[in-house]
């Protein structure tokens, strides 16, 4: 994909169809670009948005391989798409992504093994193979620890907590789908989010840094501009720059930092595409990351990226969405993003919307969220990755 540049006229493929689908498609056909739609719900909202369409499953190699070849190049908006679907992609057709990113990350220890090569901190863990390598193993691993598959999206793919040692007796069943891995659990107080964008060339273009709030793991709440000690704001853009010098990925990405209270750094995950945190950058920044991966993958240059506002993202699910209803005539700096149902994307179908919520000052807007009483249970941190 080096140096090739695609102008306005020319084919984007978008497959994936989480929540961000119709966003990425609204933005290649703004720039001028045609844009073909693949998945398995002909109703869906990325589908019907598209210039041309093509309804097949993922499975579908040959349905896969006609849509790849009417297209220029190929995007993909999920971190589940599996590695074997990207490479029937790339067999056809430009795919600025590649899979290499997507397959390590979907994987644990090839995950692990790349955040140790960047020299960042991450939780201990050891590879389990048997019941008894976690017997000999929670010792120096500690409670409380995870057991987690190799394979994130392993369909049998269970994790269990280990909090004390009569605990792991019942992971006996467990090993029977392969390998594990056992994590140290880390207590942290605060989650930033970086979303990264990554030229062909290798320049990176690196969005502000966005604080996270979660409910039962959960994203609730995201907001910027944050307060943040300036070494530690170094090191995570040490890291976003170091895992863009050693990747070929073109397009956005997302790294999530934990930090505990004396200040160390923990890499929670990667995801190898769009998160849920980049969403406020839909008005909280002079180009938002749906437009900004256009650009990486057609070959523009990337935007400068400044703030325009303090802005406060706040999720809402299904349960919360006659609550909106409510704010709907009372509140005019919140902005209402609501998603067609039907998203194939595992992440977002316990979200009915968000919305961007802008003023001038970021605490008084989370003040104004927490008088709402919409979100009342407290915010509760989950290392789920």
């Amino acid at each position: 994909m080096d140096n090739h540049v695609l102008y306005p006229g020319g084919t984007i493929g978008v497959i994936g169809d989480s929540t961000d689908g119709p966003m990425i498609v609204s933005a290649a056909r703004q720039a001028g670009f045609k844009v073909g739609a693949y998945g398995p719900d002909e109703t869906s909202e990325m589908l019907q948005l598209a210039d041309f369409k093509i309804v097949g499953e993922l499975s579908d190699h040959d349905r896969l391989t006609d849509f790849a070849e009417r297209c220029d190049l190929v995007t993909y908006d999920s971190q589940h798409l599996s590695p074997d679907v990207l490479s029937v992609i790339e067999e056809s057709t430009s795919m600025p992504q590649g899979s290499d990113f997507q397959m390590m990350m979907q994987d644990r220890l090839l995950e692990r093994a790349f955040y140790e090569q960047l020299n960042v901190n991450i939780p201990p863990y050891a590879t389990i193979v048997s019941l008894d390598d976690v017997y000999q193993s929670i010792n120096s691993i500690g409670y409380p620890s995870v057991l987690k598959p190799i394979q994130k999206d392993l369909p049998h793919g269970q994790e269990m907590t280990i909090r004390t040692q009569t605990d792991i007796a019942q992971a006996a069943g467990l090993m029977d789908w392969g390998t594990y891995i056992l994590e140290s659990t880390v207590d942290y107080s605060r989650e930033f989010t970086v979303s990264v964008v990554r030229a062909a060339s290798g320049e990176a273009s690196l969005f502000p840094p966005v604080e996270i709030k979660r409910q039962n793991g959960l994203l609730t709440w995201a907001y910027l501009p944050v307060s943040i000690d300036p070494d530690v704001q170094a090191e995570m853009d040490r890291i976003c720059h170091e895992i863009v010098a050693n990747v070929k990925y073109v397009g956005v990405f997302e790294v999530d930092f934990m930090i505990n209270d004396n200040g160390s750094i923990y890499v929670k995950q990667i995801i190898p595409t769009f998160g849920e945190g980049g969403r406020i950058f839909d008005r909280a920044t002079t180009v938002s990351q749906f437009e900004q991966h256009i650009r990486a993958i057609a070959g523009m240059p990337l935007s400068d990226v400044q703030v325009l506002k303090p802005t406060v993202m706040a999720a809402f699910t299904q349960n919360q969405a006659s609550a909106m209803r409510t704010q709907w005539t009372l509140k005019p700096n919140w902005h209402f993003y609501f998603y067609r149902q039907g998203h194939q994307d595992v992440d977002s179908q316990k979200l009915a919307g968000h919305i961007l919520v802008q003023g001038d000052d970021v605490n008084k807007l989370l003040e104004q969220l927490e008088d709402t009483d919409i979100w009342s249970q407290g915010s509760t941190d989950s290392q789920t990755e």
